[in-house]
C-alpha cells in the first residue's frame, strides 16, 4: 500500500511513522489512529449532552436505514440485544424513538425516530459539519484537497461488512 497523504502526528511527543517509508502495517496504523481520534472528537459534537454516543449512533442508524427491529439495530451497531433494549428504552423515554408493530409480522416491533429524534440528528449533523469545516480550514490547501479526494474511498471503506 503506497500512501501519498500526509497524516498529522496523532500522538504528540512520539516519533510519527512516515507513511511513505515504514511500510504497509505502519501506514494502516497511522490511518487507524487518525480515524479513531477524529471519530471520537466528532462524536462529542452534538446538539446536547443528554445522549450518549451510542444513543446518538442509534438515532443516526435508524435515520439512514429506516425503521428496524431491535435485533437488527443490535447487529448493525455491534452491541448485544439487552444493551440495545436499554438504549431503545432510554431514547423512547426521552421522546426520540417510538415502537410500532411490524405490519408484515405483528409479532415483531419496528423502532423508528420521532420528529424530535430527527430534529436532534439534524442539529447534531449541522454542528459536526461546522466543526469539521472549521478544523479543515486550519489545514493548508494541499491537505484540504487530499482529504476531499480521499472522502469517497473512506466512505466505501466504512460501508464494507
Amino acid at each position: 500500500m503506497t500512501c501519498a497523504v500526509a497524516v498529522p502526528d496523532v500522538y504528540p511527543g512520539r516519533q510519527a511513522a512516515s507513511p511513505l517509508r515504514d511500510g504497509p502495517a505502519d501506514e494502516v496504523a497511522v490511518l487507524r489512529g487518525a480515524v479513531l481520534i477524529l471519530a471520537r472528537r466528532l462524536r462529542h459534537q452534538q446538539a446536547g449532552d443528554e445522549l450518549s454516543p451510542s444513543e446518538a449512533a442509534v438515532l443516526g442508524r435508524i435515520g439512514r436505514a429506516g425503521p428496524m427491529t431491535p435485533g437488527q439495530l443490535a447487529r448493525s451497531e455491534h452491541v448485544r440485544p439487552p444493551s440495545m433494549t436499554r438504549i431503545i428504552e432510554r431514547l423512547e423515554g426521552r421522546g426520540y424513538l417510538r415502537r410500532d408493530p411490524d405490519p408484515a409480522d405483528r409479532r415483531q416491533i419496528l423502532v423508528s425516530r420521532t420528529e424530535l429524534g430527527s430534529e436532534f440528528v439534524e442539529r447534531s449533523r449541522a454542528i459536526r459539519t461546522a466543526w469539521l469545516a472549521e478544523q479543515l480550514g486550519k489545514l493548508g490547501a494541499e491537505d484540504q484537497a487530499l482529504l476531499t479526494a480521499a472522502a469517497p474511498a473512506l466512505s466505501r471503506l466504512a460501508e464494507l461488512p
